[in-house]
């Protein structure tokens, strides 16, 4: 989830990987040597696999059997011989790799074991609340340059969102899959430089995302021109937050917030309601001249709606408030 600090001490593993992906708290393995027996075993990326350290080579290395084939790994002082391990494979080239995390040892005075993963996500989230980290996104980039292009500005906020971070697990997921590229991976936040300052708060956003499904974005869309958005699944009337996670999510209703302040047409907001295709429209304006323009301009609105494939169920031109 999360770019490493320079003093958090783990082990670095060989230097390909440590490109690949060096924000995982593990330690990486993989030799040349036996990069023809791993070929051979057809290893499946992204899967985990149970492993035997059979023998001690020399002070780092061992040998361990990993389904049918016994390799080569350097595991350092995280294993011993006989101990069984969990490895996920992750790379073929260009030399065989997995990624191993040792089992962390068991607290003696009776406490909760706590992964190093998970020890410096609560130093991370103490560290953001001391900072009264708010839960919005501030973007640090302008979207588009061209504010007169609906498909540029759509596709500059795409790229805003899948580039600051806050979904970064899930896109190393979709890079282990062949979903993604290495070189899109690498543009987001976690490999790039950044502060404690900066890893505290992207995590605090990262695990509120996680917890409300709701993600707040507040930044510059094009040169001068700010603007909030708030993309959040609709709540169940009359049912709990237990019950409401409970299957159905498919019929839950997607909602797209937008508001801006522009120099002459005021305060515009935009609330978009999408479930199964359909979607429902509210616009609000703050001055009257800019309602008289959205309402003339609705017959175009309803158009495009219709020529991107959705059914429009209700669109409603209203007074902000």
């Amino acid at each position: 989830m999360l770019k490493l600090p320079d003093n958090l001490s783990i082990s670095p593993g060989p230097a390909p990987v440590g490109r690949v992906l060096p924000v995982l708290s593990s330690d990486s393995i993989g030799t040349t040597s036996q990069e023809s027996s791993a070929r051979a075993t057809q290893f499946a990326l992204g899967r985990e696999y149970s492993a035997q350290v059979l023998s001690r080579v020399d002070d780092k290395a061992f040998l361990v059997k990993v389904d049918n084939a016994v390799l080569k790994m350097d595991l350092g002082n995280a294993a011993h011989v006989g101990q069984s391990i969990t490895l996920r494979y992750v790379q073929d080239a260009p030399v065989p790799t997995f990624f191993f995390t040792p089992q962390a040892a068991k607290p003696t005075d009776g406490s909760a074991l706590l992964s190093p993963a998970a020890r410096l996500i609560g130093q991370y989230l103490q560290e953001a609340e001391k900072s009264g980290v708010s839960n919005k996104f501030e973007a640090a980039a302008v979207v588009t340059q061209s504010p007169k292009d609906p498909q540029m500005v759509a596709q500059g906020l795409r790229q805003a969102v899948a580039n600051s971070g806050l979904f970064y697990e899930s896109h190393l997921s979709e890079m282990l899959q062949g979903g993604r590229t290495l070189a899109a991976v690498m543009q987001e936040p976690q490999n790039q430089t950044q502060t404690q300052a900066q890893i505290a708060t992207l995590t605090t956003q990262q695990l509120a995302i996680l917890e409300q499904n709701r993600l707040n974005w507040h930044g510059e869309v094009w040169p001068g021109q700010k603007m909030e958005w708030d993309v959040y699944l609709e709540e169940r009337d009359g049912k709990d937050g237990e019950n409401a996670n409970e299957g159905n999510d498919d019929i839950r209703s997607v909602v797209s917030e937008i508001k801006l302040t522009f120099p002459h047409l005021g305060v515009v907001a935009a609330k978009l309601t999408i479930v199964n295709g359909n979607v429902s429209i509210n616009l609000r304006a703050e001055q009257s001249d800019t309602l008289d323009v959205l309402k003339s301009k609705s017959r175009v609105l309803t158009q495009a709606i219709s020529d991107n494939g959705l059914q429009l169920e209700g669109l409603v031109i209203s007074e902000y408030e």
